[in-house]
């Protein structure tokens, strides 16, 4: 029993690692589309976990993942890139310029 116990939880652990990894490389494709298409440079290594969010609006979608990034404009390093990930919706991509923020779904 405790056997079949241990392989529960790991099972859910390498699950969950799985998802999370595959949120990172999804949030880390939505960011560089998005500052190629605005000419930034997105800095690669900056794409990272901020959060796993859960919602009451929809039971259905209830949690989500929030990734943060940094990016460069005109060779000056930025931060405040957001990339937002929820089940069965496309990435939202939220990076904060000075005219305020610019917000895109891909």
């Amino acid at each position: 029993m405790t056997g079949l116990l241990i392989l529960i939880v790991a099972g859910i652990a390498i699950i969950t690692w799985w998802r999370l990894l595959k949120g990172k490389e999804l949030a880390r494709r939505a960011a560089a589309a998005s500052c190629s298409e605005h000419g930034l440079v997105l800095i690669d290594d900056t794409v990272m976990l901020e959060s796993v969010q859960l919602r009451k609006q929809d039971p259905a979608r209830a949690w989500g993942l929030r990734y943060r990034f940094n990016f460069a404009r005109n060779g000056v390093l930025r931060t405040g890139g957001t990339v937002l990930i929820a089940p069965g919706q496309r990435p939202t991509v939220i990076i904060d310029t000075d005219n305020g923020p610019l917000i895109e779904q891909f």
